[in-house]
């Protein structure tokens, strides 16, 4: 009788080739690697870095596109002020999800903590946004591993649009809460590690500091 082919798969974790039967990963450790559990479609996102800030990305990406289409007819096409083109209305973003004291408090939207992190008021201000994610996703990424880069841009995101509320902004949105919590974790890594990479650090993180701090003076909530 022929001999039984050994089914592979690639680790969900370290990537590395191993049978499906393995029981726990040779190289990493993780247990089950073969099972359903760590080979689903959204496991998958989350093992691999590109796939999960592109996710991330398209995420952001759609809403807006969502917000553009549904506010069509009321869509500022301001080309005197570059800030305000491709904005959507007000109504629609607090539809969509938008934070504040407005939706928390007349409408009690508490989960609009979450949501408005992924809305934005203006193509300017999602390229921004998400051309600094883009960066220093991939540092928090390699530094602290997917799963932590995901809780400290969420719960970063919810923290700081809570502070938002706290100080009374009535309608607010944007990844910029959610980013800085990922600058936190950079510079935190930077000064904790020292040395000359922990400088690099400082270096790469320090000017989108000072840039979404000027942003947000710009683009009002």
């Amino acid at each position: 009788m022929p001999p039984t082919a050994i089914k592979t798969i690639l680790c969900p974790t370290c990537r590395k080739l191993i049978s499906t039967d393995e029981a726990r990963c040779p190289y990493c450790g993780t247990s089950k690697p073969g099972s359903w559990m760590h080979n689903n479609p959204v496991a998958r996102i989350f093992n691999n870095p590109a796939r999960f800030i592109k996710g991330i990305i398209y995420v952001n990406v759609g809403m807006f596109v969502i917000s553009i289409l549904f506010s069509f007819q009321e869509l500022s096409l301001s080309i005197g002020n570059p800030l305000k083109f491709l904005s959507p209305d007000i109504r629609f973003i607090g539809l969509l999800g938008a934070t504040g004291t407005v939706p928390i408090d007349q409408m009690h939207r508490w989960w609009t903590l979450l949501s408005a992190s992924y809305l934005h008021g203006g193509i300017l201000h999602i390229l921004f946004n998400m051309m600094a994610f883009r960066q220093i996703s991939v540092l928090i990424i390699r530094e602290y591993g997917i799963h932590r880069m995901f809780s400290i841009y969420t719960l970063g995101g919810i923290i700081g649009f809570w502070v938002s509320y706290l100080g009374g902004t009535h309608v607010t949105i944007g990844a910029s809460a959610a980013i800085c919590s990922l600058i936190g974790a950079a510079l935190y890594y930077g000064k904790s590690r020292g040395g000359i990479y922990g400088q690099a650090i400082y270096r790469q993180i320090g000017g989108w500091v000072l840039m979404i701090f000027l942003f947000g003076f710009m683009i009002p909530g």
